[in-house]
């Protein structure tokens, strides 16, 4: 749609010759409006700090910052609706979009995605044995992640790993960059274009995917050019993630820390097995992987201050939240980003919400802690330690609202009441004046009376005179 081709080398093996690079159609930053609004959009999208005096400075910028504030919401609205869909009809594609629609909120770049994800899959098959039965599952996976790393030249972002357009599907597709998670959801649609089924696989350090294929315990991780690893090899990174050497040694994941500077002695790596029966559960799980994408976001516009791109977020993690209990948090994190930005009543409201919910949580679950074992309940009393913690903060957090509310209130009003005796000053010096000018217009209106009395007497006079000289000039004739 927009015919912009990516120029340079892509990272890694370069791309062979018989495999030309097809062309994508989410050029970055070639689809643009004008204006400062537009600006606005692409970006930092209506931080709630913005003066609105530089982005409305005529009616279409109106307009245009209207119509901007209906394509955002649409997009959630859109997500929502997906997100209602029963599981295995949820387009994960569009609900990505949809996503990525807070930021750049054209509805024609979901379309552009989708058609754009289909072409590709196109060229794929060409590589690919045309007979289905000849298409042996570990091959074909070395085909993709060699036609998707190597030909195309997507990558993980290691350098700039935080930044949100990382997180935008349609920005992916157009920068050929992303983190675990969106290169894993393109992998996967990619492979179900092309009749290889897969899954994503919610690994606390990494998000990585896995083929829906009976004896094959293997897992993709398409942060590392779409490397093919075996449960073992899960096992080790995870050992170490858990211990901190991953971290400690540059292991980047969805919700890892950011790669440190200069090496560093491991730790003794944890000891982690797998439960192969998670090899048996081909479950197609749309809110927990779109929850995961949308903590990332969140947690990125967190630490850049971006409170309101946050609160964006959090609207959308309203409708994909898989447990109860996320769905609290997400109310929470919501309190808190209007706690920052100083909309302390919206906060008041939602964090009360969320202690009210959590507390009839914890009496529920301090019911059925009787009917636990001792091995259950020394978790819960590890959980119920942490709950109190956290809605200890939270109770802090809602008083201090409520003072800066009370604050803010107060300064309102003494505004408002020097304001008042301001206009009311003003009044008295308008009244002033007003007398002034009144007393001045009757003078020179009592003025022009005398005037008028003294010509009409000159004029008698002078008619006298006329007269008397009249019958003295008679008189001597």
């Amino acid at each position: 749609a927009l015919g912009a081709r990516r120029d340079g080398p892509a990272r890694g093996t370069a791309s062979p010759a018989r495999h030309p690079r097809p062309r994508a159609r989410l050029g970055y930053r070639r689809r643009r409006t004008t204006g400062k609004v537009a600006a606005a959009a692409s970006d930092d999208v209506l931080d709630e700090d913005d003066d609105s005096d530089d982005l409305v400075e005529s009616v279409d910028d109106l307009d245009a910052l209207f119509s901007m504030l209906a394509a955002q919401r649409r997009g959630e609205m859109l997500f929502a609706e997906e997100m209602r869909k029963p599981d295995a009809e949820v387009d994960f594609v569009r609900a990505a979009a949809f996503v990525a629609m807070h930021r750049r909120p054209e509805l024609s770049r979901v379309e552009d995605a989708v058609e754009e994800l289909d072409e590709l899959a196109a060229e794929l098959q060409k590589l690919l044995p045309p007979n289905e039965e000849d298409r042996f599952p570990l091959r074909t996976l070395k085909t993709i992640s060699r036609f998707m790393f190597e030909d195309l030249g997507f990558r993980g972002d290691d350098e700039t790993f935080y930044d949100p357009r990382n997180s935008c599907l349609d920005e992916v597709l157009a920068r050929r960059v992303g983190i675990p998670i969106t290169l894993s959801l393109i992998y996967m649609e990619l492979a179900k274009r092309v009749g290889m089924p897969m899954v994503g696989v919610n690994l606390p350090s990494r998000f990585m995917i896995r083929p829906v294929v009976e004896d094959m315990e293997v897992l993709v991780d398409c942060f590392n050019k779409g490397e093919i690893v075996f449960v073992e090899d899960v096992e080790e990174m995870l050992g170490k993630f858990y211990s901190g050497a991953g971290n400690a040694s540059g292991q980047n994941g969805d919700d890892a820390s950011a790669p440190s500077s200069g090496p560093s002695e491991d730790p003794p790596s944890v000891q982690i097995t797998i439960d192969r029966a998670f090899f048996e559960d081909n479950s197609v799980r749309p809110k927990q992987f779109f929850t995961r994408m949308l903590t990332n976001l969140k947690q990125i516009y967190f630490n850049d201050e971006a409170y309101a791109d946050a609160l964006r977020v959090v609207g959308y993690q309203a409708h994909c939240a898989p447990t109860a209990e996320i769905e609290r948090f997400n109310r929470r994190d919501g309190g808190i980003c209007l706690f920052l930005m100083q909309r302390y009543d919206e906060c008041v409201e939602e964090l009360n919400g969320y202690l009210e919910d959590a507390a009839a949580a914890a009496a529920a679950e301090d019911a059925e802690a009787a009917a636990a074992t001792s091995e259950e309940r020394e978790a819960l009393a590890s959980r119920r330690t942490a709950r109190d913690r956290d809605r200890a903060q939270v109770t802090r957090m809602v008083h201090t609202a409520l003072e800066q509310s009370k604050r803010l209130a107060a300064e309102k009003a003494v505004a408002n009441t020097m304001e008042g005796k301001e206009k009311d000053e003003g009044d008295d010096d308008r009244d002033r004046l007003d007398d002034a000018e009144t007393k001045k217009n009757e003078r020179q209106r009592k003025d022009a009376a005398d005037l008028d009395d003294k010509s009409d007497a000159f004029r008698i006079v002078e008619d006298a005179t006329r007269n008397a000289d009249d019958r003295e000039d008679e008189e001597k004739e």
